[in-house]
């Protein structure tokens, strides 16, 4: 998807990018000035997909005898003035670098705007400009029920409007943190709502004129309208909306609510809410988008229910990590890393120390899954999340690195420091060294080697189990243990766990060597070892360690997605537009009657198809675990049958010509049942199998690993 700025993502997640100057002659000069204030009256023309507004903008002036700024390529420039008096401007549309100002995250067609300054008014550092225009937005989602994996920026529509910072729907110069006042005229029946607090609404001649005004700065504005119910309470001097779709507003009080619970506890974790309103606003495509003070969920979206328990709160927290305090991206982004952690991680630590477990364990699991020498690099080059691999890196290394900072400093250091984090950077732009500098300030301790390693080093430890042994002291017994790193050492803290016959031992190893001996007394008789048992330190796992799974698959970047040649010819199209959907630009598709034996013995495998569809599903039916079985109309999964037209199964296992690969096998027993799974199994990368009814998942699960090679025997 493409990565916008002014957005946070919940579906899939990104973390958003600033513009800065793009490249080619306009590009240059629009970077001497910077924009300090918006005042944007716009009217909305839904029927026709057009808008008409003028921004009243202050700029900082450097150079004083014209400003230059951007704005989409489509829009008609009416005029331009300063203190009632129309100034001469011209319009660029060539000397743009094309790949550059996408890699900047100006999407689209875009224009410069030159406008000289006359010499009466160029004196003064800063200028004010009414800029006067009009045009059309209509960029359709791909599909108004799946993700909007095509990065809709705007869209102007009778079914609703969204308009991002992308779109360029603003004048705007590359690099400004500016504050917002936007009055939005609607027809009568549509609400409108953007960042910031609620002025005024009213309705006249048959429109609404709804005015919003953020004063503190921001790096874009989006805007959204429709036709909303909207719930509102205040909390504690906040304001809480739901705008939902009459079909949903029975969501409204599980989303208000929920929305209190986590103000409340970031505040008491981090300092004030920023903002004086927080939204949940409804989508009419599906989006998971996060911006200043509100959210955008698509209609779907808000009708998951762990949305409102993980996502929501997720997304309320970008409002302290990115939307206040903003990324330095050229230090890379921090934030999604840090929101990951203290959202997604921080729920499940507090519900109990086994999931947390699980959840680390999972960032390592899709790390190993995904990341390759070839698609690895440093944190301090992550920006925003492409595909699994990004996400792996950006979102669940990040989150690892910040666990391993709060284990070496201990939670009180760890929570004070990014208090004072927020407390000193708000409305400022950060980096991965000021909040090293802060942890350092605030613990008065150097962790220059640990940001080093962490944020300029690419890649991730390898930990072996090496040569162990226990003798009988005088007071006890004594175990030696030796711990091998792979490659270049990592110094890392790694907790080593023994488990005795009264008891167990818990205790943190400091390894900075590739071989690291150490010797723990026990009183009492030590009977296993094991390192690291709960994934507390960012590591590649052993193949061992992990379970197969969706990810094993579709993370191997050596493997075949195989669709059927026989059954009938529906089935046969529904699976090979979900091998397409599946696939990347490394994946192979192969028909069954294609895949050659040494293919078999080298790669991984997605199956696609029934025994009777698929050559190849013969060969994996033998290797399922024993509570799965597949007959011709049906299958058994944990020893309930499924024999519905609706239903689908995907399965794991291991390859079992090459135990180091896995396979996957997905048989939807209807053109409709496949249809219908295809594009979620993505989503449910963890698991070791799933079973669907009518598209709904009814089961799930991971299979359990029963060989780690970092836990050993130490009975004689």
């Amino acid at each position: 998807m493409f990565i916008m700025r002014s957005i946070r993502y919940i579906l899939p997640l990104l973390c958003i990018l600033a513009i800065t100057p793009a490249s080619g002659p306009c590009a240059t000069e629009v970077s001497k000035s910077t924009i300090l204030s918006h005042n944007i009256e716009i009217e909305l023309y839904l029927k026709e997909h057009k808008l008409k507004a003028i921004d009243r903008m202050r700029v900082h002036c450097e150079d004083t005898e014209k400003v230059s700024c951007l704005i989409n390529g489509a829009f008609q420039i009416l005029s331009v003035g300063a203190l009632d008096k129309k100034l001469d401007f011209k319009v660029r549309t060539s000397g743009f670098e094309r790949d550059d100002l996408i890699q900047k995250n100006v999407f689209g067609h875009v224009q410069c705007l030159e406008v000289t300054i006359p010499a009466d008014l160029g004196q003064a550092d800063d200028v004010v400009l009414d800029i006067a225009y009009d045009g059309y937005l209509f960029e359709r989602p791909v599909s108004l029920e799946l993700e909007d994996v095509g990065g809709t920026t705007g869209i102007i529509d009778e079914a609703g409007v969204y308009l991002s910072p992308a779109s360029m729907w603003y004048p705007d110069i590359p690099g400004s943190l500016a504050t917002f006042r936007v009055t939005v005229i609607t027809p009568e029946g549509y609400e409108a709502v953007t960042q910031g607090a609620l002025i005024s609404r009213k309705s006249l001649d048959g429109k609404t004129y709804t005015t919003w005004e953020e004063r503190n700065v921001s790096e874009g504005c989006d805007l959204v309208a429709g036709k909303y119910k909207v719930t509102s309470i205040n909390h504690k001097g906040i304001d809480i909306y739901a705008y939902f779709f009459p079909e949903e507003q029975g969501l409204a009080e599980t989303y208000i609510n929920a929305t209190r619970r986590y103000l409340d506890m970031y505040q008491k974790l981090l300092g004030g809410y920023p903002y004086r309103k927080f939204a949940i606003v409804e989508n009419f495509f599906q989006t998971g988008y996060g911006m200043p003070s509100f959210t955008l969920l698509g209609n779907t979206v808000v009708k998951m229910p762990f949305i409102v328990d993980t996502s929501l709160g997720h997304e309320i927290l970008h409002n302290w990590w990115g939307n206040s305090v903003f990324v330095d991206e050229s230090q890379g982004n921090w934030c999604e890393g840090l929101t990951t952690y203290m959202a997604d991680y921080y729920y499940k630590e507090l519900k109990d120390s086994a999931s947390a477990g699980e959840y680390r364990r999972d960032i390592c699991r899709k790390y190993t899954n995904y990341v390759t020498e070839e698609n690895d690099f440093p944190l301090k080059r992550f920006i925003g999340r492409r595909d699994q691999a990004t996400r792996a890196i950006g979102y669940g290394k990040a989150a690892m690195v910040f666990h391993m900072l709060r284990r070496m400093v201990g939670d009180e250091l760890f929570y004070e420091s990014l208090r004072r984090f927020y407390k000193d950077k708000i409305w400022q732009q950060a980096g991965w060294s000021d909040i090293r500098h802060i942890f350092e300030d605030v613990g008065k301790m150097d962790l220059s080697w640990f940001f080093e390693q962490w944020i300029n080093r690419l890649g991730a430890p390898f930990i072996e189990l090496g040569k162990t042994g226990v003798e009988k002291a005088e007071e006890g017994w004594l175990t030696t243990v030796e711990i091998i790193q792979q490659g270049k050492p990592y110094r890392l803290f790694v907790p080593v766990q023994l488990e005795l016959d009264e008891g167990n031992f818990h205790g943190v190893a400091e390894l900075n060597e590739r071989s690291n001996r150490i010797s723990i007394p026990t009183k009492s008789q030590p009977r296993r070892v094991a390192i690291d048992p709960q994934c507390d330190v960012f590591r590649r796992l052993h193949r061992e360690e992990i379970p197969p799974t969706i990810d094993l698959v579709l993370g191997d970047e050596d493997k075949v997605i195989v669709y059927p040649t026989g059954g009938d010819s529906f089935s046969q199209e529904a699976y090979k537009k979900l091998a397409e959907s599946l696939t990347d630009k490394k994946t192979a598709i192969k028909a069954d009657t294609e895949v050659t034996e040494t293919e078999l013995a080298r790669k991984s495998l997605f199956i696609l198809g029934s025994p009777v569809e698929n050559k190849l599903t013969k060969m994996f039916v033998g290797n399922l675990s024993k509570d799965f079985s597949l007959e011709d109309g049906s299958f058994e999964a944990n020893k309930v049958t499924y024999n519905n037209k609706g239903n689908a199964l995907l399965v794991t296992s291991q390859n079992i010509r090459n135990r180091g690969k896995g396979m996957a096998l997905f048989v939807g027993l209807s053109p409709d049942a496949i249809k219908s799974v295809g594009y979620k199994i993505p989503h449910y990368g963890k698991y070791s199998y799933l079973v669907f009814a009518d598209g709904k998942n009814i089961d799930k699960g991971t299979f359990a690993v029963t060989d780690n090679p970092l836990r050993r025997s130490l009975d004689k």
